[in-house]
């Protein structure tokens, strides 16, 4: 078990240190090569795969999506990921003598990952705006969410893709916002999510990128975030 953990812990690094030197290329390029074109067709072809809602894209298409570390503010969740691993790999290399403080430095390990995400994710959207819209369409699909290798067994969860049309300026803009970060556990509770954010008439309530007015959330109605 402490060799698995060890072992996931450096795929863990070895994947962020990937994906910034990703980053970094894609960012960096102002002349998009033609690979780069490749990779953003087969990630738009996965990601629109089964929907009837085809997203509506925020960013340069000519160039692969990227996953954003978020600065400085990202290193509270990394350090969250390596505690819980920290801790895991301590209680499992010896029982007798650091089970116990190795479980305790893997929930608090636990707790800064997810305390780390909420906050990476208030401090991107700490500068956006709060803009009416009205909801058009949108679509929920059950989706099969594997977990880890293949075979490993998962779990099926429930999604949303709406579109939404706003006006910011004097300009309309129709948008794929965010609706929510996770999948839904039940259609009951998808259904919900969403009747406590549109109204009966489509009306709803975005919080929108000054800087990209293509990215947008959906957020509950009358919010004064």
């Amino acid at each position: 078990m402490f060799i698995i953990v060890v072992g996931f812990g450096i795929l863990i690094f070895g994947v962020i240190i990937a994906t910034s030197i990703f980053n970094a290329r894609v960012g960096g390029s102002s002349q998009p090569a033609p690979w780069m074109r490749r990779v953003r067709q087969f990630q738009n072809e996965k990601e629109n795969a089964g929907w009837r809602i085809q997203m509506i894209s925020y960013d340069d298409t000519s160039k692969p999506m990227t996953m954003s570390l978020g600065g400085i503010v990202a290193v509270v969740p990394v350090l969250g990921i390596f505690g819980f691993l920290g801790g895991l790999a301590l209680a499992t290399y010896d029982h007798t003598k650091h089970e116990s403080s190795g479980l305790m430095i893997a929930v608090l390990g636990f707790v800064v990952l997810f305390g780390g995400a909420w906050l990476k994710a208030r401090v991107v959207r700490q500068d956006w705006d709060v803009a009416p819209g009205r909801c058009v369409d949108r679509e929920l699909q059950k989706i099969w969410i594997p977990r880890g290798a293949a075979n490993a067994g998962g779990h099926w969860g429930w999604f949303w893709r709406i579109i939404c049309e706003y006006e910011y300026l004097g300009v309309r803009y129709r948008v794929t916002p965010e609706v929510y970060w996770a999948s839904f556990s039940s259609e009951d509770a998808a259904l919900k999510f969403l009747e406590e954010r549109i109204s009966p008439n489509g009306e709803c309530t975005l919080r929108v990128n000054p800087k990209n007015l293509l990215r947008t959330e959906l957020i509950e109605q009358r919010s004064k975030l």
